[in-house]
């Protein structure tokens, strides 16, 4: 329905239980720190490590917000 609340990343949206992280699929909430990295998203704890090298220049580091979806 229309007032049902999604996430967006990188202009994609998702369910609420669909937005999660690639590896550990823990459910990414309002405030938690994500990266979107070649469509796929991960928590803080499960970036990719070459990303903390600084290796991989794609890294799409956000603060979750809810939004809502539009028809």
């Amino acid at each position: 329905p229309a007032s049902e609340l999604v996430m967006r990343a990188q202009g994609n949206v998702y369910h609420l239980k669909c937005f999660t992280c690639s590896t550990c699929r823990n459910r990414l909430v309002p405030g938690d720190r994500f990266h979107y990295i070649n469509g796929s998203l991960f928590c803080e704890h499960d970036r990719p490590t070459a990303l903390i090298n600084g290796h991989l220049n794609s890294l799409q580091s956000n603060p979750l917000l809810p939004d809502q979806k539009v028809n």
